[in-house]
């Protein structure tokens, strides 16, 4: 009888003590970033409406922000942020400076970053644009315009975490750059295509 207790007792110590290693490693590996963190992006811009569809340039930005970690691998970013779509020429109006359209302003909004791995992460990301927009109106006798409106954006991406602090990734935003509803105003709804670094804090 002491043996057999005695033999409960060590299978029972042996238990106890494999347990928590086991569980700690089948733990997730906590990969979700929480913190502060700023960026910037660069790359091309194409409007897909109105007097300037097909028609692009170069852009540029820099954002943000907060992340809290919601689970080992998920986080969402509230943050801010500031978006030059371009200098646009009109169809057909090559290096007319006066037909030229513009289009930038601030953002407000948040993403949700998934990180699949240690290494690579996805995103989406949506908010509010405050667009600060200038170029010819779509309707039949064109003129000239300026406007200031705030209008939704969203986009997705995927990254590279290069270290802890730091990260490279290809982002697609679209930017609705409209004047107004329906299709006589200024059109400048913008496809964006990026390059972005992030620093995280």
């Amino acid at each position: 009888m002491k043996k057999t207790l005695f033999a409960i007792a060590l299978a029972t110590a042996g238990l106890a003590t494999a347990a928590p290693a086991a569980f700690a490693q089948s733990a997730p590996t906590q990969t979700a970033q929480q913190g502060w963190y700023v960026g910037a992006q660069a790359g091309y811009g194409q409007v897909d409406n109105g007097r300037y569809d097909n028609q692009g340039n170069y852009i540029g930005g820099i954002n943000g922000g907060y992340r809290f970690a919601i689970n080992p691998e998920t986080s969402v970013g509230v943050e801010a942020g500031y978006q030059y779509l371009g200098a646009i020429d009109a169809k057909g109006a090559s290096n007319v400076t006066s037909d030229r359209a513009r289009l930038h302003g601030p953002t407000l909004g948040a993403n949700l970053r998934w990180n699949f791995n240690p290494d690579w992460y996805a995103e989406v990301r949506a908010g509010a644009f405050y667009a600060e927009g200038a170029g010819l109106t779509n309707a039949y006798d064109a003129s000239y315009a300026r406007f200031e409106r705030v209008r939704p954006y969203a986009g997705v991406g995927v990254g590279y975490n290069i270290n802890q602090h730091f990260s490279v990734g290809v982002n697609y935003n679209y930017y609705d750059g409209s004047s107004r509803g329906g299709n006589q105003g200024v059109q400048l709804d913008t496809n964006a295509v990026t390059v972005a670094a992030e620093y995280r804090f």
